[in-house]
């Protein structure tokens, strides 16, 4: 028998359909089904993560951190949620809780790359190029195919001078996302 009640059933099915037009850039409806989905079970802190990583891309920066927030109080060990968070603080300029954000989604997982990636970011902003440098190295280490990394990288290296390193860089990480396009 399936310990699912009926209303988590019905907010796991919305939550697929929401992927599916995350997927397809439907962002207001898959924002819609994530709504629906929080009437029926608004303790699931996956489906607070998804509408703060919709509201994002609809650049609702401030809704996708409350959003966010949410997810992290239902469940403080969800990395997504936090570095979500420290992506859409990044947006907001706001690169040392950013920074703080990032490093405590490490912290929960020290293997999830975009969490190393984000906390490049936040670095490069507070111009600390040598420590963004690191963390880019340990996200493409973590995933040598991680074109955002790779630009993140070349960006660290610029700001240090080390032109000929950051070309290569930023050839690597164009030849990813070119390839991740014909894919």
């Amino acid at each position: 028998m399936n310990n699912l009640s009926s209303s988590q059933h019905d907010a796991e099915v919305i939550i697929n359909k929401q992927e599916i037009l995350e997927g397809l850039e439907r962002y207001k409806e898959a924002l819609q089904e994530c709504d629906k989905a929080l009437h029926l079970d608004p303790e699931n802190g996956d489906t607070w993560t998804n509408k703060g990583i919709i509201l994002f891309l609809l650049e609702r920066y401030e809704e996708a951190l409350q959003a966010c927030e949410k997810a992290i109080l239902l469940d403080h060990e969800n990395v997504m949620a936090w570095n979500n968070k420290g992506n859409i603080l990044n947006s907001l300029e706001h690169h040392e809780k950013a920074l703080k954000a990032c490093e405590t989604a490490i912290q929960i997982n020290p293997e999830y790359a975009d969490a190393w990636n984000n906390k490049s970011s936040a670095l490069n902003c507070l111009e600390r190029y040598e420590e963004a440098l690191q963390a880019c190295e340990k996200a493409i280490l973590l995933d040598p195919e991680y074109a955002d990394a790779w630009n993140n990288k070349g960006n660290a290296l610029n700001c240090l001078n080390r032109y000929d390193e950051a070309v290569e860089a930023f050839d690597r990480a164009i030849y990813l996302e070119e390839k991740d396009s014909h894919a």
